[in-house]
């Protein structure tokens, strides 16, 4: 097995022993080694080993018989279920390959397998894919919701869920009329951070682009309005646009080109997402302007493409892999026992590149 420099000497040792029960090295009920052979082997104390032990003891993996020594309590043909579907509204593009980077990571870890699907932000697919949930041998779903500023039309499929006792981990948004366990990131506070830099610069007349149908984009653009009212500055609905995901091919092109086409245009646009930002640029490009000496663009999430434009876009950092590590590790703990609704929100980070000026 090869293990990660930043993994504790604990940690390690819990590893290799599920290693050995999951891989079927050793057979249900049979001895696992003893905590001087484990010591050994990874140059730890006893007390590490003991505390890994009693760690894979709290998970239902091993067993102690007094005076016997430790034995594998995992039986992998009494029908233990191992399936953790993941649902997200796109697989590529955007953040969703860094999550689903640290969903499979750590659900591969602990012996989980993953059934992965998207809703291209379509209710009615999210709607199928719960009742597949709820139809298969699924014990958990990590699922991010589909069009989450809109009515929750999915509520009693969720409900359902719930009921059979399979777990929920929510990503990137939530339902409000469905308690769960979440993994998200502070998008109103990135929203005001983001503005509060294109203030600090100097510049008064901010454009933003949002997406409406997700709790994202109503969060983004809330926190846009809270840094400019605190800065004293009227909203202007003519330097708002919004735009659905239908529409996320085009308008964010065509609304920042009616802008720029008028006088008085924005000196600087905040957008909703880096792909929506790589939009803008195209059409402040195409009206003869440059990025940054013409008009400043601040996008989000960090996604990759960007670093590869000619514009290094400033932007409000996604913790893509790290919100997938932290989704799984959520969805295993509440399965193994260990947690019963963790929740978790990070903090936004502005990552500085060279899309702005100071005017």
């Amino acid at each position: 097995m090869k293990y990660s420099p930043d993994i504790t000497k604990g940690e390690m040792v819990k590893r290799y022993v599920r290693h050995l029960l999951r891989d079927d090295i050793i057979s249900y009920r049979s001895k696992i080694p003893s905590e001087h052979e484990l010591m050994d082997k990874f140059q730890v104390s006893r007390q590490t080993v003991r505390q890994a032990f009693g760690a894979l003891e709290a998970e239902g993996l091993i067993y102690k018989e007094q005076g016997k020594g430790t034995f594998s309590n995992y039986d992998k043909g009494a029908g233990q279920n191992r399936i953790v579907a993941v649902v997200t509204t796109y697989l590529s593009g955007f953040v969703f390959p860094g999550i689903m980077s640290g969903i499979e990571q750590v659900l591969s870890d602990e012996g989980y397998m993953m059934l992965l699907s998207n809703t291209n932000n379509i209710k009615e697919r999210e709607a199928r894919y719960l009742r597949s949930v709820l139809e298969h041998n699924v014990v958990g779903i990590i699922i991010e919701p589909t069009a989450s500023s809109q009515a929750n039309s999915n509520l009693k499929l969720l409900r359902g869920i719930e009921e059979k006792g399979i777990k929920t981990v929510f990503i990137n948004a939530l339902y409000d009329d469905f308690e769960s366990a979440y993994v998200l990131l502070n998008d109103l506070k990135g929203g005001l951070m983001a503005t509060d830099y294109l203030l600090q610069m100097r510049h008064r007349r901010i454009a933003g682009i949002f997406k409406t149908d997700d709790k994202q984009g109503i969060d983004r653009k809330a926190g846009f309005l809270k840094a400019l009212s605190a800065a004293g500055i009227p909203e202007a609905s003519e330097f708002i646009g919004e735009y659905n995901t239908a529409q996320m091919y085009d308008y964010p092109y065509m609304f920042a080109q009616s802008l720029l086409q008028k006088e008085g245009s924005p000196t600087a646009f905040f957008c909703y997402n880096d792909q929506c930002a790589l939009m803008v640029i195209r059409a402040i490009h195409d009206r003869g302007l440059r990025v940054p000496e013409d008009i400043s663009v601040v996008g989000y999430d960090d996604s990759a493409s960007p670093m590869h434009s000619e514009a290094k876009l400033t932007t409000i950092r996604h913790p893509k892999k790290e919100m997938g590590i932290q989704a799984a590790k959520f969805m295993v703990g509440m399965l193994e026992g260990r947690m019963r609704m963790p929740q978790y929100m990070y903090e936004p980070e502005l990552i500085i590149r060279k899309s702005c000026r100071n005017l």
